[in-house]
């Protein structure tokens, strides 16, 4: 990774993390779903609103824990409004890989600003941190009510 992308994705994931979007809850969700990491104390609550049609159209994110785990709670919650189920877990599994494998330049150019979650994966220490509010998510695409972990 270069000099100025990993710069470049250290400024979002910070921006992410002092000024979380979609930070709170939703009055009525009718979807959600929660994470705890216990070995650092991250901790992600997700609430989806779907529509008539199955999409989403509002999402919220509590989260509490270190930057990266707020970060990528933000940068999920800001890209699944309007996304079905379907893209939504299509989704999960972009960021998946580009968590594990970082970035190309295809990835880069399709997930925007989400590939700055690519940063986590130089430090294997953090990659639990930055999947926890995707694996959040994929518990309620599955309809999974069990408290979503990394592990």
């Amino acid at each position: 990774m270069t000099d100025d992308r990993r710069q470049r994705f250290s400024e979002i994931i910070i921006e992410h993390s002092q000024f979380p979007r979609c930070h709170g809850s939703l009055e009525s969700p009718t979807h959600e779903g929660t994470g705890e990491n216990p070995f650092c104390g991250d901790r992600i609550k997700l609430q989806l609103t779907l529509d008539a049609d199955g999409s989403i159209t509002e999402v919220a994110v509590e989260s509490v824990g270190c930057a990266i785990s707020m970060a990528s709670g933000s940068l999920l919650a800001a890209n699944l409004q309007g996304l079905s189920f379907k893209q939504a877990d299509v989704l999960f599994e972009q960021i998946r890989a580009v968590i594990m494998a970082g970035p190309t330049a295809e990835t880069e150019e399709s997930l925007g600003e989400l590939a700055a979650l690519a940063f986590a994966g130089l430090y294997p220490a953090r990659v639990k941190c930055a999947t926890l509010p995707w694996h959040v998510l994929k518990h309620v695409l599955t309809g999974d009510e069990s408290v979503a972990t990394t592990e």
